[in-house]
């Protein structure tokens, strides 16, 4: 997959040139254009451009998915583009262009790589709600489910999840509407 657009504009200019609120601290384009051809994929029968957006709740969603066939290919067909998956496109924005903007800081929209192991030893504490908060808001821009997978991830219940990301909501680490669909 390559970034084709970013914001009307041909190609990417980079991640720091981001600027447009995706998700609170999260920071990306007000539009990304991606094309995935055929020749590179063994999944797909066509050439797609995904045009990817924020949709205002703190998700990225596919707004236009537009196929063509290619050389030697099978014509477009019904059950051919309901094989497609959209979060392939969703994924792929995400991690090339969205980064965190917090103060002053710039960086990866997840929480560090050690958050998984220490909470995974040790269990959630206060210390981890900040850490909690990214992991939550990185998944729900990609997934949607960001609770099921935060639990699943983490060895445990949803409901231990739901009551810690409560108490992250709660000290002002996360927003109640981000906690809704």
């Amino acid at each position: 997959m390559q970034i084709t657009a970013t914001d009307g504009k041909p190609g990417c200019p980079g991640r720091l040139f981001a600027r447009h609120p995706v998700a609170p601290t999260l920071m990306g384009f007000a539009v990304v254009e991606v094309k995935a051809e055929a020749s590179e994929s063994d999944q797909l029968p066509y050439d797609l451009v995904a045009t990817v957006e924020p949709d205002g709740t703190g998700k990225l969603v596919v707004t236009s998915l537009v196929a063509e066939q290619v050389d030697g290919g099978p014509p477009i067909q019904r059950g051919e583009l309901a094989k497609i998956s959209v979060e392939p496109f969703i994924r792929f924005v995400a991690a090339e262009t969205v980064m965190r903007h917090e103060g002053n800081e710039v960086g990866l929209p997840g929480p560090p790589d050690e958050f998984w192991d220490r909470v995974e030893k040790n269990g959630l504490t206060d210390a981890d709600l900040h850490d909690l908060a990214r992991a939550y808001r990185w998944v729900r821009l990609q997934e949607g489910k960001p609770t099921a997978m935060i639990a699943e991830e983490l060895g445990l219940s949803t409901a231990t999840v739901k009551r810690w990301v409560g108490r992250a909501v709660a000290a002002g680490y996360l927003t109640q509407s981000e906690r809704t669909k």
